[in-house]
């Protein structure tokens, strides 16, 4: 996966390890619910509700995803219908669309992101 130059995502995507992460494929639609103990990244599609409590995910540039989150961390880069809440950094790329709200520890969102909730910062959220 290719680093990036904002801090808040190559924090996220450098934790994500391949004997330690799961895969949503491209070309996979799935609906229901994910519940996991360890980092995900979605590059296909998703509904529902994804609960990775002290884990990373990662939403792909051409990921579709209509769900409520809860994580460790989140980058976002595709597109997202829902609310997030994490525990650590919320990151929203230029090329991501978001409605719904967030309420993380801290919150990254880059110029041209397309972005329609609210921001809510709290510590351990």
């Amino acid at each position: 996966m290719p680093q990036s130059s904002d801090p808040a995502k190559s924090k996220i995507t450098a934790s994500l390890g391949p004997e330690t992460t799961s895969l949503l494929g491209q070309t996979l639609v799935c609906t229901g619910q994910i519940t996991g103990q360890e980092d995900l990244l979605i590059k296909g599609t998703f509904k529902g509700i994804i609960r990775l409590k002290n884990h990373s995910l990662v939403i792909d540039k051409n990921a579709r995803v209509e769900a409520d989150i809860i994580a460790g961390n989140v980058s976002l880069a595709g597109d997202l219908t829902g609310n997030i809440r994490a525990s650590g950094t919320v990151f929203v790329s230029a090329e991501a669309k978001m409605k719904g709200d967030i309420t993380a520890a801290k919150v990254s969102i880059q110029d041209g992101a397309q972005f329609r909730g609210s921001i809510k910062m709290e510590k351990g959220a």
